[in-house]
């Protein structure tokens, strides 16, 4: 039996996952993992607490049935429309030449976890964008190093209290009184930059079902982090209101979808659903795909033009929103001039290959835990 496992929740737009982590030889694997559909979140706020208690209660008592052992101890991965960033630069002068230590570094960070008068947000994670000694010498691993002065660029990620007080009285209720929170987006952005050992900052944008975040990773910490309510979901709505199908019939129309594809007039695509026929003209079809597409890419290209620093990053696209379309990279390339490549899940080839928020939170826990 597993001994040394660690409990994620990934709280999605339209889904919530629970898995277990187990960690041997500084390896770490999903051993188990549950997920339920629920009624998700819009503009950071739960469309529905009664279902996401209830979908919570059910995912947890899956999963405790499936390890046969009772949860006791919890990470939530804390979705970005539930979180701000706040990036600060922290300096501190030595009286002579000084060793920098971990205390240094941990008293820059916690000396300035203040953010005014507000009661709305708690800190759950701190990092540094980089550490600035002697002769501007920039690092991300000042200890053991000498110098008269240390500057740390931090990057703080707060969230919403009133998530995390929800989440921790239900999961009281179940009797799991141990409960971390981590940022989502962090975790994906950190896990990325270790994949494709990235030195210059990148973004990473996941389009989820109805929600798209977008953050930005310089070193260790995120100097931006943003997020919309839109995504794969309001495509299906398109195709239901132009078209005239029902919700199943445009997801199922939805998979067919191919960008690059062009085609005379009178072709569609066709899904055969318990022996009924549904068809959809691919030109509009990818017309009405393409348009909202661009709509997403263009509030991408809004929120990453918000700091010159952030010209010419490579975008990291993930999430189960858009990622399959074939031909999707070029659109958001076009509509925002940056690079864009895939975030997916190494040596994946799932239709789950997207879901990069599990192994980036599973990377994270590690170093909360």
């Amino acid at each position: 039996m597993l001994s040394n496992l660690t409990y994620i929740l990934d709280v999605g737009s339209s889904c919530l996952r629970l898995f277990a982590v187990s960690t041997f030889l500084n390896q770490r694997r999903i051993v188990a993992e549950e997920d339920v559909l629920y009624d998700g979140f819009l503009d950071g706020e739960f469309l529905s607490v009664e279902n996401l208690m209830s979908s919570l209660d059910t995912l947890v008592q899956n999963m405790s049935n499936k390890m046969r052992k009772p949860i006791k101890s919890v990470v939530v991965g804390v979705p970005s429309e539930f979180c701000i960033c706040v990036c600060k630069r922290i300096s501190r002068k030595f009286n002579a030449s000084h060793k920098i230590t971990d205390f240094d570094v941990k008293d820059l960070f916690e000396s300035n976890l203040s953010f005014g008068d507000s009661n709305e947000y708690s800190v759950i994670n701190y990092s540094p964008m980089q550490f600035v000694l002697d002769d501007d010498l920039k690092t991300l691993t000042p200890i053991g190093m000498r110098s008269s002065s240390l500057v740390l660029d931090a990057s703080y990620i707060l969230a919403k209290r009133s998530f995390i007080s929800l989440f921790m009285e239900n999961f009281k209720q179940l009797n799991i009184l141990d409960v971390d929170f981590v940022s989502t987006a962090l975790g994906q952005a950190m896990d990325c930059q270790i994949a494709r050992e990235k030195v210059k900052p990148f973004a990473v944008v996941d389009v989820g079902h109805i929600s798209t975040s977008v953050c930005v990773l310089k070193g260790e910490g995120l100097a931006l982090l943003s997020s919309f309510s839109m995504g794969g979901g309001h495509i299906s709505n398109d195709l239901m209101q132009i078209l005239g199908l029902s919700f199943k019939d445009a997801e199922l129309i939805k998979r067919k979808v191919i960008l690059t594809v062009e085609s005379p007039k009178n072709e569609s695509y066709e899904v055969c659903l318990k022996g009924n026929l549904i068809k959809a003209p691919i030109n509009m079809t990818n017309q009405i795909v393409k348009s909202r597409i661009e709509i997403i890419a263009k509030v991408i290209g809004e929120i990453l033009s918000i700091d010159n620093a952030f010209n010419g990053i490579t975008i990291y696209l993930t999430g189960d929103g858009i990622t399959h379309f074939k031909g999707v990279k070029n659109i958001i390339k076009r509509v925002t001039g940056l690079d864009v490549q895939e975030y997916v899940i190494p040596f994946d080839n799932s239709a789950n290959r997207y879901q990069t928020s599990k192994t980036g939170l599973a990377m994270l826990a590690d170093i909360v835990i």
